[in-house]
């Protein structure tokens, strides 16, 4: 890891106009996980040791951002955290007199705000290694399997009879957030609303395994992801909320039995952010959370992963957008497990 500091200043704003377009944002997510907010922060690293620092960041070869018609002016991008909290990421333009000691900041949070700076405040900057990894641990829903459709198709077919309307809206806030579905989509006037929200509970469980054998998918590359792995003797864990029903997606796929460990919501008392079921996984499989990755979409799954000490990966693609991710302090965003292997060192 390499770190240095620098001072923030006000930009020109040109590269608020790079940072937006379609398929500079579109590598960006790919490549850092971080869809940009618009602009970009600016330092200046002024101090030796800093730029010294900064110097040895840039001569590496970086991340190209090229336009595919060559049309454009071309950029490397490194990924970084900033005051050792954000997940972010360092632009560089490649064009002529681009002053060697200035350094502008991508993120999917507004940076001044998120990070409380003005003009002539610092910022720390570290570089974002590959993680040493004995175990990788995943969530299911949203992170190995494609089930948000289904979550939604569940609720609207249980809400259907009593002319509840179900927004996606709804069901993202409540797979990112410990409130119940049901208290959120059920309007608070509602008559009798603790027993409808009982019923409807209950339907929807019922309606879950049909749907979602129906709707549910493992995510396209997991499989690939998953048995580059174990070739390289990383034991392979599961902790999850669900009860066992989204593993169909992956026995389907001939994929469950590849996991060395697997803890459901039958298996723990207290769930995400709670760490019960990664610290239950890390003891099944006699890791260290020093050398163990999560890997989940929500702010819950980082959440969970930094109270039970491992590194924790926010992976895109499920219930949480790149800002919902980043603002939870994650070592890495990733665009889908796919990706994973980027962000992965092998320790014996």
């Amino acid at each position: 890891m390499i770190s240095f500091s620098g001072r923030v200043v006000t930009g020109r704003g040109e590269a608020a106009v790079f940072t937006q377009l379609d398929w500079v944002r579109d590598r960006l997510v790919e490549e850092l996980g971080v869809e940009p907010h618009p602009g970009t922060v600016n330092l200046i690293v002024d101090r030796s040791s800093d730029a010294e620092a900064w110097s040895a960041v840039r001569s590496r070869p970086g991340i190209r951002l090229d336009h595919p018609s060559g049309h454009f002016c071309g950029a490397r991008c490194y990924p970084v955290r900033l005051d050792g909290r954000l997940p972010a990421g360092i632009v560089v333009p490649e064009v002529p007199g681009y002053p060697p000691s200035q350094v502008e900041l991508i993120s999917a949070l507004p940076l001044r705000q998120t990070l409380a700076v003005t003009d002539g405040g610092w910022v720390s900057v570290a570089t974002s290694e590959p993680f040493d990894a004995r175990a990788v641990l995943f969530d299911v829903d949203g992170t190995l399997v494609d089930s948000l459709n289904a979550f939604r198709i569940v609720a609207e077919r249980a809400a259907a009879p009593y002319g509840v309307t179900i927004t996606e809206a709804v069901v993202r806030e409540a797979l990112n957030t410990t409130q119940p579905f049901w208290e959120l989509a059920l309007p608070a006037d509602w008559a009798d609303r603790a027993a409808t929200m009982k019923k409807l509970a209950r339907e929807a469980a019922g309606l879950w395994p049909s749907v979602l054998r129906e709707h549910g998918r493992v995510f396209p590359g997991v499989s690939a992801v998953l048995g580059s792995l174990r070739d390289r003797g990383v034991k392979l864990g599961i902790v999850t909320g669900s009860r066992r029903g989204s593993l169909e997606a992956l026995r389907d796929a001939d994929l469950l039995d590849v996991f060395d460990a697997v803890v459901t919501g039958a298996d723990v008392q207290r769930r995400k952010p709670d760490p019960e079921g990664i610290v239950t996984c890390l003891a099944m499989l006699h890791v260290e959370p020093s050398d163990a990755i999560y890997a989940g979409d929500t702010p819950l799954d980082v959440r969970a992963a930094q109270a039970a000490g491992v590194f924790a990966v926010g992976v895109l693609g499920g219930a949480a957008d790149s800002a919902m991710l980043a603002a939870c302090g994650p070592h890495r965003v990733v665009k889908s497990v796919a990706r994973l292997l980027d962000v992965i060192r092998i320790r014996g």
